[in-house]
């Protein structure tokens, strides 16, 4: 009796240790639209992690250039090797539509990170700076910045966007909320540097009182910066929005901007390979409130299938680890 339950424990520890060195040789693909930019090199620092820790095997890999033929080369190539998953970001999503349904009717399951391919049967999509909650963290940190009262700018990008119309309503709405704040108007940049400096520069030329920027684009918020430099107020009004973390490296070290939310696409791929692997294992998909570990609790939208990593602040111990 007892050599018999020696044997089972011994069968059922040995199992466990083959699910936990690779899910039973689980692989993988994710296909970004290229290699070599920073951006997917981020990207690829996510799925390889996502790997280690969860003990499978994963295939990164794309064309060196953003290439609708090429990508697809590469997307047939991973069906014909039968991997278990593919995690994509479609260059042409109207071109991978018909490849990711016959892929999923061979039983390889396509999922989406970044761009995903919008309008396809991709079962999933992992992307980030969700606008409505990306812009309520916009507006509530800017009020919290300035102390909940003074006159406060947005930035957007171009107008009729419906996506930056959500981001800039949400932080209206979260700015709102404080009557000692004064919105003193949204300013339409068409999300170009530029146009967005000289806009900013009249703002403060117009409200030298003016407490903080508010952006929907990450134009706004370098652009806003060097205005404050430009009119010796550096540090002095509070800059909030989304943001590219080496293009605000330098006001992130010397503390001009207390508010650039950068998303990090490497979270955002683990994000990815994690939903994947959940699906194959016991066919879950995100839920609300779910969480992903290194990747956090994202922003889970059922009716858009797409579940969005949360924004990362960037501060001068983290700014330095971005490269892009």
């Amino acid at each position: 009796m007892k050599k018999l339950t020696l044997v089972l424990v011994l069968a059922v520890f040995s199992l466990s240790l083959i699910f936990a060195a690779g899910a039973y040789g689980m692989e993988i693909a994710v296909i970004p639209l290229s290699l070599g930019h920073p951006w997917w090199v981020r990207c690829e620092e996510g799925a390889q992690k996502a790997a280690e820790d969860l003990g499978i095997d994963i295939v990164f890999t794309a064309p060196e250039r953003e290439d609708v033929a090429r990508q697809l080369d590469f997307f047939n190539d991973q069906v014909n090797r039968g991997v278990d998953a593919i995690v994509l970001a479609a260059v042409d999503s109207e071109a991978m539509a018909r490849p990711i349904a016959d892929a999923i009717e061979k039983g390889i399951p396509v999922f989406g990170f970044d761009i995903g391919a919008p309008g396809t049967d991709i079962i999933w999509t992992a992307s980030g700076w969700e606008p409505a909650q990306s812009g309520t963290n916009i507006g509530e940190g800017v009020a919290e910045d300035i102390g909940y009262s003074g006159k406060v700018a947005i930035l957007t990008g171009g107008l009729g966007s419906p996506f930056l119309e959500k981001r800039q309503r949400a932080i209206e709405e979260a700015l709102a909320e404080h009557p000692d704040i004064e919105m003193i108007g949204v300013f339409a940049t068409d999300n170009d540097y530029e146009l967005a400096l000289s806009q900013s520069e009249s703002i403060l030329q117009a409200h030298p009182d003016l407490a903080g920027f508010a952006s929907t684009v990450t134009t706004g918020v370098p652009a806003a910066v060097q205005a404050a430099v430009n009119a010796g107020m550096a540090g002095e009004v509070a800059v909030w929005g989304v943001a590219l973390p080496l293009q605000n490296a330098e006001a992130v070290r010397n503390g001009w901007v207390n508010g650039a939310l950068a998303l990090d696409p490497a979270q955002m791929t683990y994000l990815g390979v994690l939903i994947a692997y959940n699906y194959l294992v016991d066919g879950s998909l995100p839920e609300a409130g779910q969480d992903f570990g290194w990747a956090g609790v994202p922003v889970t939208i059922p009716e858009d299938r797409t579940s969005y990593v949360p924004d990362t602040l960037l501060t001068p111990e983290n700014v330095d680890i971005f490269d892009f």
